[in-house]
């Protein structure tokens, strides 16, 4: 007698368990993201911070002024102020559009020049590609360049708040100061450049993602990281030289490891660009030699902010709001000396060489938007912050110049380009 076959065969899943499988997962991956700290840091400063900018700049961009007054206080005159009957969306499209946004855009939708090198004119081989790159891909699916890059901006400022939580605490900072770092980095007084098409959000997370991939000695991470952040800005060469310092302190006395080979990775973003420049205007340096177009001089870094000493009662010009830019200066290379007392050399070289660098060109302007993705300001900052008045003296003026600054930006202030 045959012995009887038992059949190994099991029916597929319904769909009713295969439902109850992804929300289990779901149920999983929510619960762990929500006893992440640096999650709960990162929405609590990210949405908070944002709801203010994007109020702020709707409610001005829809603002107009009829007559304004010329003689004011010498005779009556009526003015007007009125709500456009705009859509949000167009606003902010056409926000997307002022200053270096309307580049990058332009950048994503028709590429680079294509045309031998001059710098008679104005070109845009001074922007640097990984943005616009990343504008025009996101756009391939979406249909829309100006709402997704500005989209593209605040997720990335998100995962840059995330990661750069992450990284305090990877330097062996405590909590509490790890999201005073990122409280404040969202409040900084240009933060709202972090919701606009600029590459802020974008290099603030390559430049963070890198320092916390070597300060776990993930290298090749690291490298890769720097490579994309020398992609975005030129400045992002700057952390080259401070994962080095990484290394060297995590193999002292100096050792050489085949993961070390990661590292040459960083520069490879700024290589690609300067070889494609190359190509297309036989000029390698286009993106530095372009920025005479702009009036860009070299010489001593601290000749602009004795300029602004002996002439404080400027505070703005044109685009250049000089107060607030010296005030981020200073500030900056105070902290970097801080850094190095601290023993911090990695840090305090990628502080102090990224304003100084900035401040040879012999002018303020834009150094406000040059110190609001260096990360290791806030984390000064936010060692300060272990002082309850210091703390809340440092929220009322970044919140406060935040909101104030945003608006001028909405009503396309000069000064709000910074």
């Amino acid at each position: 007698m045959q012995s009887e076959r038992r059949s190994t065969w099991t029916p597929l899943p319904t769909l009713t368990n295969t439902v109850k499988l992804f929300r289990q997962v779901f149920r999983g991956v929510f619960t762990a993201l929500r006893s992440d700290p640096s999650v709960r840091a990162a929405g609590f400063a990210f949405f908070l911070s944002r709801a203010i900018v994007f109020f702020i700049l709707i409610i001005a961009t829809h603002v107009t002024l009829y007559n304004p007054p010329d003689n004011f206080g010498r005779s009556i005159q009526e003015i007007s102020i009125r709500l456009r009957r705009t859509s949000v969306q167009d606003n902010l499209r056409m926000l997307a559009l002022r200053g270096d946004g309307g580049w990058y855009i332009a950048i994503a939708q028709k590429g680079y020049e294509q045309s031998a090198f001059d710098n008679e004119r104005v070109h845009n081989w001074a922007f640097f590609p990984l943005f616009p790159l990343a504008i025009r891909m996101a756009a391939g699916l979406t249909g829309e360049y100006l709402l997704t890059a500005i989209a593209l901006s605040n997720i990335f400022l998100f995962l840059a708040l995330y990661v750069l939580h992450k990284t305090v605490l990877a330097f062996g900072y405590d909590q509490e100061i790890a999201d005073r770092t990122v409280f404040y980095t969202s409040f900084f007084p240009a933060g709202y450049f972090f919701s606009l098409p600029w590459t802020t959000s974008l290099f603030l997370l390559t430049l963070t993602a890198s320092f916390w991939a070597a300060k776990r000695e993930k290298w090749w991470w690291a490298g890769t990281f720097a490579g994309l952040a020398s992609a975005t800005h030129y400045s992002g060469i700057f952390v080259f030289p401070s994962i080095l310092i990484l290394y060297w302190q995590s193999t002292r006395p100096l050792k050489f490891r085949a993961s070390a080979f990661g590292l040459l990775l960083a520069p490879a973003g700024l290589l690609a660009f300067m070889a494609y420049l190359y190509k297309v205007t036989g000029n390698a340096f286009a993106f530095a030699d372009a920025q005479s177009a702009w009036r860009v001089r070299w010489g001593l870094f601290l000749r602009p902010l004795y300029a602004f000493l002996i002439s404080p009662f400027a505070l703005a010009e044109g685009w250049n709001f000089r107060l607030l830019n010296f005030a981020a200066a200073t500030m900056a290379l105070t902290c970097g000396f801080v850094l190095l007392k601290r023993r911090e050399p990695a840090l305090a070289f990628f502080t102090l060489i990224s304003v100084i660098i900035p401040l040879s060109t012999l002018t303020l302007e834009a150094h406000a938007r040059y110190v609001m993705v260096l990360f290791p300001v806030y984390i000064v900052l936010a060692i300060m912050g272990r002082s309850q008045i210091v703390d809340q003296v440092i929220r009322v003026i970044f919140i406060s110049l935040l909101s104030l600054l945003s608006a001028f930006f909405g009503f396309f202030f000069g000064p709000a380009l910074i």
